[in-house]
């Protein structure tokens, strides 16, 4: 599968900006804390799959990507997150790139924080496709230096050469 043809260089943020620190209060619910972190990134990441203009209904689709991510969290290992879901709410498959130099708790698999993000959306009609892309970005961190790679590039073209080393 081409994933490449299902990103632009308009869908990636090379970096985003560190993670929000949680206010000096004993009162503060950290989990609570953590969930609001966590949507708000969502939140931006769905602001910057609008920019592709195959976005129906923003909010919609933002909280069809939070329902997602409370049954389980996409986070895996390794600094990796792959939040994916399917939506009436766009027009087509597309998969955004975000990168956090300082990490961010995503609620891995291994705790760690997460610094690599694939944003995958596809339209119902389209059935399981957002897996079968979620599979392949998966298996292409089975490569020891993906990651690395991912982490070094400069441009957001140089992203799309990562990927289409695995096409």
């Amino acid at each position: 599968m081409n994933l490449a043809r299902y990103m632009s260089t308009d869908l990636m943020i090379m970096r985003m900006p560190p993670p929000e620190e949680p206010p000096d209060n004993p009162d503060l619910n950290m989990e609570k804390f953590r969930q609001q972190q966590k949507e708000k990134i969502l939140a931006d990441f769905v602001a910057l799959l609008e920019k592709s203009g195959k976005v129906l209904h923003a909010r919609k689709l933002l909280k069809d990507f939070i329902n997602r991510e409370r049954k389980a969290s996409t986070a895996l290992t390794n600094g990796l997150a792959i939040p994916h879901v399917r939506s009436r709410y766009v027009r087509d498959a597309m998969i955004g790139f975000a990168r956090s130099f300082e990490g961010i708790d995503f609620d891995s698999m291994d705790g760690l924080p997460t610094h690599i993000f694939f944003i995958i959306v596809s339209p119902h009609h389209m059935g399981d496709f957002h897996i079968k892309i979620y599979k392949q970005l998966a298996e292409m961190f089975e490569y020891t230096d993906v990651f690395e790679q991912l982490m070094q590039v400069e441009q957001p073209g140089e992203v799309l050469r990562v990927i289409r080393q695995f096409d």
